[in-house]
């Protein structure tokens, strides 16, 4: 069995640094100073598996510290298979918002730990819009229409990679865009998707496109075989397929219902919202609730539990909160689901963005401070230049 150990003296430095970076108290490194002088041997051994089961459930920002350490640290914490079981422990969210300023043409980034949202302390910055279409494992989607193309962004570890461009941004200006993000678990990666729809006096078009991750390239899809996406509203990744709400017509007529791309195969299918009567069938949004399809109909949150299993939608909630009978107040996407059931909304209020903290044991709600349109994203070690 292989194993791992750092020789005392060669990385005596980098060990120092590393105790003032994790804020050891001064008589733990009074005491650890002191056990240097007595033993110059090198430091006990661990074999490699243990060392990969101990920092496979340690935070992202330590990891990325450790990483430096020595050569077999870096190379364990960078393999692949290694990112993804970090991945499936991690429980640390942070809240994200990002936006392209045109002068100069600059990312401007802002980032919370997620419980933020339920302190009066922190006073968030407001920017303009959100450029972040989509986020998955840690990555986040952003586009950028100046360039006609999208970034893949993962905050925690610093990586950044640019797409090619996908169509002439002089055509951008002139169609309705959104897109979809997520993992392909049948080629064990990521693909972007993008659909931009254009209403012309003779022929109503949709185009879709897929970007892989690792490749130079976008690849037309299918023809889109429905009618039109609803509003520009970006797709929801479950399942391993990235979800739309339609239209049954063109020029966005019709019954509304969820046009599902599969990343694996590259085609649709579709699926139909519950059969109730609070269903509004001219007023749908999706979101997704611990790994589940969610569907908002006014104030009412329903889940699928099975995916694509029409029987399995489930209501969870209602928001009384949202039935306000002097005000206007819309729910607009439910962002994420507390381990306690309290839940995070993103909604509408005479036309104002609010984040609300709702509880449905108690039937309350507390409004955040936060006003721009908001990511929940894990800290992950997967790099989207891979």
């Amino acid at each position: 069995m292989s194993t791992t150990y750092l020789p005392n003296k060669k990385n005596h430095r980098k060990r120092l640094r590393l105790r003032r970076n994790l804020n050891l108290a001064p008589e733990l490194e009074s005491k650890m100073a002191t056990a240097e002088e007595i033993n110059n041997d090198p430091l006990p051994t661990l074999p490699i598996d243990l060392v990969a089961e101990i920092f496979c459930r340690l935070p992202v920002k330590l990891l990325v510290q450790l990483r430096c350490m020595c050569k077999s640290w870096n190379s364990l914490i960078s393999d692949r298979s290694f990112t993804r079981k970090h991945l499936s422990l991690s429980t640390t969210r942070r809240i994200h918002y990002a936006t392209y300023e045109h002068k100069p043409h600059e990312l401007v980034h802002n980032s919370y730990p997620l419980d933020s949202v339920l302190s009066t302390k922190v006073k968030p910055r407001r920017l303009p819009f959100n450029s972040i279409v989509a986020s998955c494992d840690g990555i986040l989607c952003l586009c950028d229409k100046r360039k006609g193309c999208v970034a893949l962004w993962n905050p925690s570890i610093r990586k950044f990679k640019e797409s090619p461009p996908f169509e002439n941004t002089q055509i951008l200006n002139q169609v309705y865009t959104t897109f979809g993000f997520g993992y392909d678990r049948v080629s064990d990666n990521y693909k972007v998707v993008v659909l931009y729809y254009t209403e012309g006096n003779l022929l109503d078009t949709t185009k879709v496109k897929v970007h892989t991750l690792g490749t130079n390239l976008w690849k037309t899809a299918e023809s889109f075989p429905f009618g039109a996406v609803c509003d520009e509203q970006p797709g929801t990744f479950v399942s391993g397929t990235i979800n739309w709400m339609a239209y049954t017509e063109w020029r966005r007529k019709g019954l509304l219902f969820i046009v599902s791309f599969d990343l694996g195969t590259d085609s649709y299918r579709k699926l139909l919202p519950p059969h109730h009567a609070e269903i509004r069938p001219d007023y749908l949004r999706l979101s997704v609730l611990r790994d589940c399809l969610c569907l908002i109909s006014d104030h009412h949150i329903w889940v699928m539990k099975e995916y694509g299993i029409q029987d399995s939608w489930t209501k969870l909630f209602s928001v009384s909160y949202m039935q306000h009978p002097t005000k206007c107040y819309a729910l607009y996407k439910v962002l994420y689901i507390f381990e306690d059931d309290r839940l995070l909304l993103e909604t509408l209020e005479d036309w104002k963005r609010k984040l609300v903290v709702y509880d449905p044991k108690n039937d309350t709600f507390k409004v955040t401070r936060f006003t721009n349109i908001l990511n929940v994203c894990l800290e992950t070690l997967i790099s989207p230049c891979s």
